[in-house]
């Protein structure tokens, strides 16, 4: 055991080194929740009642839905919408949607399975696989890599064709337009939205079209949306294996996970999801297949989330893909290798832990899909519609605000049943012990902390105050590292690490000031002989995650406390 002078010169060092206020809490502060349908039973009667209200009041009439939500195990709640006047026929967990720019989602594993594979790399030039890219000089092609055309940063143009108001209005003159020459309309492209769409593009035709257009930022310089990028990476997808990109969709996505409700071609009328007569149904997106060309059903949506969920991580070890690449518009939106990040401190009101969605939307005329993965709490939410589309925003507030309050209550209740309580030295003679409280503001924390019968908090909380210079309350938060300790008797620890925490939202000198919200990580600040001094290792009485924890490891103390 050490001195106990050396033990607080130790702690006040860390104390001193690591703080973060209450705004700078770390998002994951626990374990995910295991779920249980008895226990989420009032929370999904409560989604059920309020999207019944909806269509009750009228406000789908027009538009046909499928909604499932899932952990990364199960399924824990369907709600399918059928509006009889779309025609088709009625909608459950088969009837296929036109993804549109989910699709993406898949172009983008596909590419980090190459990566991961050793055919290509993130920093790679496009031009390395698609050279005939340099004969266009309007674009600096040799700045636009792999990892730029994934993030939306290469700055190309969004789509060559299919937004042209030319297209879009009867009499573009309305608007103080020019009417083209003869000349300009002979250069269009013959393809696309510019033949009706009764005639695909090719990928030459795409490769020939951007050379009659400009960049609209330089590479990396700011995100811009850009469909055109992602229809090249299945061009690079289609060169490093030797396949049409479809195929390899196919074979290494679609087949390995079982989605059989889901393909490039038009499914059968018996499982469509009708959007009435004027969708996008059945039109050949061609070379944009890579960024808009993909139906499929919620259930098989739910399949491929659910492991995108568990295997995010592991796609490649150059990446971990739920990686934000570029901030987005507005202050709480970033962009990823696509997913469309959001962050917000506003859901949950009883503690400012942020809670990160990542989201994909796609949408054609008379369809639109949305992907949501939280990872925070295991759950996937995918919500495919078709026809009227202008209730769709219904679905953030009437269900991912309540679900993810219900999961953070049920991480909350199971963060205090497996952690919490009262842990006391094996050796009577330390007389130490620690005593770890849940509370939904706090989550998992230090309420009391006895070394050799000298109170810790007594003396370390104070010392933090004074050289924090707030009167904020001071308490010791634990955060899971998500890595396992095993020990020579065979048992598997769980290794976690405290923070101290200042909650100084109801200290006027501190609540107003805009720099709070400047945050720098440093969860391992100090060690002593090599041992983190802020670890703690949790040991349950068996293998099993779900079992009780019984004890605990103070690693740079060098004792072992057993739960009361």
């Amino acid at each position: 055991m050490l001195a106990l002078k050396s033990v607080f010169t130790f702690i006040l060092i860390l104390a001193s080194s690591h703080r973060a206020y209450s705004s700078c809490e770390p998002e994951i502060s626990y374990p995910a929740p295991i779920y249980n349908l008895n226990t989420l039973k009032s929370t999904f009667q409560e989604i059920d009642n309020s999207l019944n209200k909806l269509i009750e009041a009228g406000d789908y009439n027009g538009s046909s839905f499928s909604l499932e939500i899932s952990s990364s195990s199960q399924t824990l709640y369907t709600k399918y919408h059928f509006d009889k006047s779309l025609g088709g026929s009625p909608i459950n967990g088969s009837s296929a949607y036109r993804i549109a720019s989910n699709t993406k989602l898949f172009t983008a594993l596909g590419i980090l399975k190459q990566e991961a594979a050793g055919k290509l790399g993130l920093d790679d030039e496009v031009t390395k696989y698609i050279p005939g890219l340099l004969n266009d000089t309007r674009i600096t092609w040799k700045s636009i890599t792999i990892r730029s055309l994934l993030a939306h940063l290469s700055g190309l143009p969004n789509n060559y064709g299919d937004e042209d108001l030319l297209l879009m209005l009867s009499n573009p003159s309305v608007i103080g337009l020019p009417p083209l020459d003869t000349d300009e309309r002979d250069n269009l492209p013959k393809c696309g939205a510019y033949s009706g769409w009764t005639v695909a593009c090719t990928n030459a035709d795409l490769d020939e079209n951007l050379y009659n257009v400009n960049s609209v930022f330089p590479s990396q310089k700011e995100t811009s949306y850009s469909n055109i990028g992602f229809d090249l990476l299945g061009q690079v997808l289609a060169k490093v294996t030797n396949m049409k990109y479809e195929d390899y969709i196919k074979e290494a996505i679609f087949r390995p996970l079982g989605m059989h409700e889901t393909s490039f071609t038009v499914p059968p009328a018996s499982v469509t999801a009708s959007a009435g007569s004027g969708s996008d149904w059945g039109v050949d997106e061609g070379a944009d297949n890579p960024s808009a060309g993909i139906y499929s059903s919620s259930s098989d949506m739910m399949k491929f989330l659910r492991w995108v969920l568990k295997n995010y991580e592991k796609v490649t070890p150059s990446l971990n893909w739920f990686q934000p690449a570029a901030w987005n518009s507005g202050s709480h939106s970033l962009l990823g290798y696509p997913w469309e990040i959001f962050r917000t401190t506003s859901i949950l009101t009883n503690t400012k832990r942020p809670v990160t969605f990542y989201t994909k939307g796609g949408g054609l005329t008379d369809y639109y899909t949305y992907s949501f993965i939280i990872p925070q709490y295991d759950l996937v939410v995918f919500m495919g519609v078709a026809g009227d589309l202008s209730a769709l925003n219904t679905i953030f507030t009437d269900v991912l605000n309540p679900l993810v309050i219900a999961a953070e209550s049920e991480a909350q209740y199971q963060l205090k049943t497996s952690y919490g309580g009262v842990y006391i030295s094996i050796d009577p003679s330390l007389n130490s012990s620690i005593a770890l409280t849940q509370t939904e503001s706090r989550s998992l924390y230090i309420s009391s902390w006895i070394s050799n019968s000298t109170d810790v908090l007594a003396n370390l909380i104070p010392f933090v105050s004074s050289t924090a210079g707030t009167n904020g309350e001071i308490y010791f938060q634990l955060l899971p590292t998500f890595q396992a300790r095993r020990a020579h008797d065979g048992r598997v620890g769980e290794v976690w690490r405290l923070i101290d925490v200042i909650d100084d939202y109801d200290d006027p000198t501190n609540s107003t000031t805009v720099w709070n919200d400047y945050c720098v990580a440093n969860i391992d600040p100090f060690s002593y002989g090599t041992v983190p001094l802020n670890e703690i290792v949790f040991w349950r009485n068996s293998s099993d995650h779900r079992s009780t924890v019984e004890s605990v490891t103070l690693s740079a103390f060098k004792v072992d406390l057993r739960r009361n």
